[in-house]
């Protein structure tokens, strides 16, 4: 496996933490659409969809709640 992308990886567990892509990217210093690619980016790399996305909310999956413990350490 590739090593996973630090930047992605915290801003997997900001988005978690905030539920929210734009506040992420603004704790970040960055945009929505930025946080949302590396994202994508890392679901692809894992091969598991982390979150699940409406346009009003976000909230992990059940594979974003088992890799949130990882990605904490």
């Amino acid at each position: 496996m590739k090593a996973m992308d630090v930047d992605a990886v915290r801003a997997f567990l900001l988005t978690a933490d905030l539920q929210s892509f734009t506040r992420a990217a603004d704790v970040l210093g960055t945009t929505q659409s930025a946080v949302s690619l590396k994202l994508r980016r890392l679901e692809e790399q894992l091969g598991r969809r982390l979150l699940e996305r409406t346009p009003r909310h976000v909230r992990l999956s059940a594979e974003g709640l088992a890799f949130l413990g990882v990605a904490r350490e």
